[in-house]
Formats: structure tokens, C-alpha cells, sequence
């Protein structure tokens, strides 16, 4: 049965921990080899000031991409030609409660049938989601099949596009269908700073457009 799904990940959680870890192991670049200039980088002294804090906060926010550190806060799903279901949590709501939520929800909408998991890039929200159900014991009815192959155990319509070990984003792809892109205001690299604002609606309409635009890509070059 073939399922469209996609998920919004955010980065380690709380961030105040996550960031001090950080700041503990991170080294200065490694153009600098003298030992007063990296020095300087760490102190935030003259032309170094906020150097270090922006290293930071870059390492901090790419432990999005990384089930082992980062966090789902929104999945989007579709079964068929169903309605899309989308769902999402507050930052300080149960990311184990939030996840085993979903998963009940999808175990209990797919009958005896197993999943056909579609999406683009599909192999990260596939592997996300394993990790994070390893992190937290849950243990759906389905298999994520992460390491599957293409067309076979899952569908990925980047893969489908661009071939194995190739990428084009979802954004591109509808721009060359014809079918209507991301809204201007929100991507993917801005999830985190919607959910810091407050703003986890909108975050939760765009992981629900999102999967309605894998859903539309999928229609289009499936018999090509």
C-alpha cells in the first residue's frame, strides 16, 4: 500500500546542553596553526568576535540531519489517494509519546496491507525515523526498510529523477513539472526557527504541502 510520508526534524533538544557540548569540543580552523590566533578565535578577541558562537550554532543546527542527535517535530502522511495527515508537537511535548502517536496512527489506517513508503529523499525520513524509534523502544507494526532499494522497497522520486547517489530538491523538481513550488516564507533550513518563534502551524502546513507535492511528482513520472 502505498504510503507518502515526510517528517521535519529540528536539532538537539534541550538547546542550551547541546550547545555547550559543542562549545567544549570544537576546535578553531584549521587554516589557523598559531597558537595566539586560535587562541584569539576561542576568546572572541577583535576580528574573531562571534567567530567561535557562529561555529556553533552551525554545528548545532546539522544535528538536524542526524537521527542519532536531532529530533522529529512534524510527520505528514498519505495513504493512497486519502487525505493527507499531518501531526505535530509543541518543542517541550514527548518526542516518544509524539512518535508512537503517529506510528498507531499509521499501523491503524493500513490494514493487512505492508507500507510502500513514498518520498523524496525518502532514505533520510526513512532512517530518522528508525533511529528515533530505536532511541525511544518504539516498535511499529511496519518495517522502514532505510537500506532498501529503490522502486522495489520504498519509492524515492529523487532517485527516480536524478539516479542512485544523485540529488535535486523536491523545490527544483516541481519547478521543472510545472507544479507549484515552496512558499517563499519556509524551507526546510528555516523549521527550526518557525518552531523557536512559536510558529509550529506553520511548520505542520508545510511538512502536510510537502508530502502533497511528493504526491503530485510521483503521479507524474511513475509510468514514464
Amino acid at each position: 500500500m502505498n504510503v507518502f510520508i515526510d517528517i521535519e526534524t529540528i536539532p538537539a533538544q534541550p538547546e542550551d546542553k547541546a550547545k555547550q557540548l559543542i562549545a567544549e569540543s570544537i576546535s578553531a580552523p584549521k587554516t589557523m596553526s598559531k597558537a595566539e590566533t586560535i587562541q584569539a578565535w576561542h576568546d572572541g578577541e577583535g576580528k574573531y568576535a562571534g567567530e567561535k558562537e557562529k561555529a556553533i550554532e552551525e554545528k548545532y543546527r546539522k544535528t538536524a540531519l542526524d537521527g542519532t542527535t536531532g529530533e522529529i517535530i512534524s510527520i505528514a502522511y498519505a495513504i493512497e489517494n486519502r487525505d493527507t495527515q499531518s501531526f505535530s508537537r509543541a518543542l517541550d511535548a514527548d518526542e516518544e509519546m509524539f512518535i508512537d502517536g503517529v506510528m498507531d496512527e499509521i499501523n491503524s489506517n493500513l490494514g493487512a496491507r505492508p507500507p510502500r513508503f513514498i518520498g523524496h529523499n525518502i532514505r533520510f525520513d526513512l532512517r530518522f525515523l528508525f533511529q528515533r524509534c530505536a532511541v525511544h523502544s518504539i516498535r511499529p507494526s511496519f518495517s522502514f526498510k532505510q537500506y532498501g532499494r529503490h522502486a522495489a522497497d520504498f519509492f524515492c522520486t529523487m532517485e527516480e529523477w536524478a539516479g542512485f547517489g544523485k540529488r535535486i530538491s523536491q523545490d527544483n523538481l516541481c519547478k521543472a513539472l510545472g507544479i507549484e513550488g515552496k512558499p517563499g516564507d519556509i524551507d526546510g533550513s528555516k523549521v527550526w526557527d518557525f518552531v523557536k518563534a512559536g510558529d509550529i502551524g506553520r511548520v505542520k502546513e508545510y511538512n502536510a504541502d510537502d508530502v502533497e507535492k511528493v504526491r503530485k511528482i510521483y503521479a507524474r513520472i511513475r509510468h514514464i
